[in-house]
């Protein structure tokens, strides 16, 4: 299994993620949300910021693994009705099918992974609280696909 690529996408869900919950996009509404005050990291910051490289490393093997997996599979009704179910997301182009088909499976993975993850934490915390349910979501999706965009081009 190649390491560049998969060490290329941890970087970009990393660079995404925290430009996410910058001050430059979601950061000061999240912050709201969480009571107002930024959080102080600066306490163990290397061990978090290892946690989260780890973390990073391991979603981009298992997404890699997946378009891998997808992309071998020679089962073509499967990918056809994949095709099909999840067109809305992206319109396919013959131009790059690696990438768009690396583009639907991240598709995939947010609205079967993380959208029903996301959705059932909001509609249990007192009270609902949607904003953080579209901020994450929204979010995820960007990791995902700057991931998907990485490993289609270096994978």
């Amino acid at each position: 299994m190649p390491l560049n690529p998969i060490l290329a996408a941890a970087a970009a869900d990393m660079v995404v993620g925290m430009f996410c919950y910058s001050d430059y996009a979601f950061g000061p509404m999240w912050r709201k949300l969480q009571g107002g005050s930024k959080s102080d990291v600066s306490k163990d910051f290397y061990l978090r910021l290892a946690f989260q490289v780890v973390s990073s490393i391991m979603v981009a093997t298992a997404f890699y693994i997946a378009i891998l997996t997808f992309q071998k599979a020679q089962v073509v009704s499967s990918q056809a009705m994949f095709t099909q179910l999840y067109s809305w997301f992206f319109m396919a182009s013959a131009q790059n099918a690696e990438l768009m088909s690396s583009l639907k499976i991240a598709g995939f993975i947010w609205l079967g992974f993380y959208v029903p993850s996301y959705l059932s934490c909001a509609v249990w915390h007192n009270p609902i609280v949607w904003n953080k349910f579209y901020i994450k979501a929204i979010c995820k999706l960007s990791q995902l696909l700057a991931m998907a965009a990485v490993l289609a081009s270096l994978g």
